[in-house]
């Protein structure tokens, strides 16, 4: 399919007039035309002249309807195309809790070692990348978890007409749960995507995301779109004495955008999300959205969300539903400020989300907030912290009622040219579960590490 759809937006491409003369042999820059940069979820895709879809009043599509959400990148990161990269990550990381125990925690230092590689091509009909990276961790203590990781992302956006344009997007990994979770400020996700607001008992996970996209530019101020996503994780490598669920998200969404000033579009949404977890348990939710979303310029941008949602739910053997089929308000709002050297991002979000492995279907709320100044030039700085409160859904004597999860971080970067990068930082997490109603409270976790990566990246053009 993304073969064909290729061919079919490679055949719409305009012959180049005028086309910069080069030399034989010749590897410079200097006759070559500049690659359009990266998309950032915005709905009309930059073409190289003609009658397209290049107004900037485009809106940003939020993560929920099936955009990519705020980015955190300068304006002067912001990357271009047509590039194989590749490159080679060696890391150290210390963590005083790792096993997540209550009393009597056993610190352990780890060193990891992942090379990458990564294609980039544009065209002013395609967008698309394709990377993979791959290594080995190996723990001092916790030699039970030592193991490869894998990665592997593909991301596409394709114009099928003038007006039409379709993004397909497949993430799949393979990891332990020691460098997933927990890992500084989380960002606002989207119906179908993981809950990165709970911390995972060490545990081998495997998962895939698969995101499909599309929106018609109908009219002047009038767009129309629809998504779906589905989400499959999988635990195997358990610890003894812990249990973890898998669990299967599917979820659709299909919504109406209409411009009502410049760079500020509102609209109706519907999306329909299916989880299901254990041996027969599911939770289906129907929400009944208005969004809104606002541009202003490409150094701020604005998405919000609210409306009810229905709920029905399924209990599997050994549960009850603490919450039977019932209506209930989901909402959210993300923003997004940057110029080159300063970025600021912060949202809330309350929605239906998965467990994580450690419940079911929960009703998630999730604060967030990031920070990244660069202090000179090669240095750079961030701040992150989020809050994260999972109510469950279900009441069962094995599992906690909720949980909550609190983060902080710190990180320093230097980059020396385009080659060579150094990061260095600190991640406090405070995770508190509470048992099922009636009972004490069962686990309260800390845990504090620290990390450093040495990094290597080189870039070879693509073409013309």
């Amino acid at each position: 399919m993304v073969a064909g759809l290729q061919s079919l937006s490679a055949g719409q491409n305009p012959a180049p007039q005028n086309a910069p003369a080069q030399s034989p042999g010749d590897n410079s820059d200097s006759g070559r035309t500049a690659p359009a940069a990266a998309l950032s979820a915005i709905a009309g895709m930059q073409a190289e002249g003609g009658p397209e879809d290049t107004n900037a009043d485009l809106p940003q599509i939020p993560a929920l309807l099936g955009g990519k959400g705020t980015s955190s990148a300068f304006l002067s990161e912001l990357e271009r195309s047509n590039y194989l990269r590749g490159g080679l990550n060696v890391g150290a990381t210390y963590d005083d809790n790792p096993l997540l125990v209550s009393n009597g925690a056993e610190s352990n230092t780890s060193e990891t070692i992942f090379p990458n590689i990564r294609i980039e091509e544009s065209t002013s009909r395609t967008r698309w990348s394709l990377g993979y990276a791959g290594g080995l961790t190996v723990n001092q203590k916790i030699t039970s978890q030592n193991q490869g990781s894998h990665n592997l992302n593909f991301d596409s956006q394709y114009r099928l007409s003038p007006h039409v344009n379709l993004r397909v997007a497949e993430n799949f990994s393979l990891t332990t749960g020691l460098f997933d979770a927990g890992n500084g400020a989380g960002v606002a996700a989207g119906a179908g995507e993981p809950n990165a607001s709970l911390i995972t008992p060490l545990a081998t996970q495997r998962s895939s995301l698969t995101t499909v996209e599309t929106n018609y530019h109908f009219a002047l101020n009038d767009l129309v779109g629809a998504s779906g996503s589905f989400y499959d994780l999988h635990f195997t490598n358990v610890s003894a004495g812990t249990q973890l669920m898998d669990s299967q998200t599917a979820s659709g969404a299909a919504f109406w955008l209409h411009r009502i000033l410049r760079g500020d579009w509102a609209g109706t949404s519907y999306d329909f999300q299916r989880i299901a977890f254990g041996s027969s348990g599911e939770t289906r939710v129907h929400s009944f959205l208005a969004v809104n979303t606002l541009g202003i310029s490409n150094r701020f941008t604005l998405a919000g969300f609210v409306g009810p949602q229905y709920l029905e739910n399924q209990a599997p053997g050994g549960m009850q539903i603490s919450q039977s089929n019932s209506w209930s308000v989901a909402g959210g709002i993300e923003g997004g400020w940057a110029d080159q050297r300063t970025s600021v991002t912060a949202g809330f979000s309350r929605n239906i989300s998965d467990g994580g492995g450690l419940l079911g279907p929960v009703r998630l709320q999730n604060v967030h907030a990031s920070f990244r100044r660069e202090l000179v030039p090669g240095w750079a700085a961030a701040l992150n912290a989020s809050h994260g409160t999972n109510q469950s859904l279900f009441v069962s004597s094995a599992s906690a009622s909720s949980i909550n999860l609190t983060s902080a971080g710190i990180s320093l970067e230097r980059n020396v040219g385009k080659s060579i990068g150094l990061r260095m930082g600190y991640t406090h997490d405070f995770q508190e579960q509470f048992a099922v109603p009636g009972s004490a409270q069962t686990l309260d976790v800390n845990r504090n590490r620290f990390f450093v990566t040495l990094s290597y990246q080189w870039a070879k053009p693509l073409g013309m």
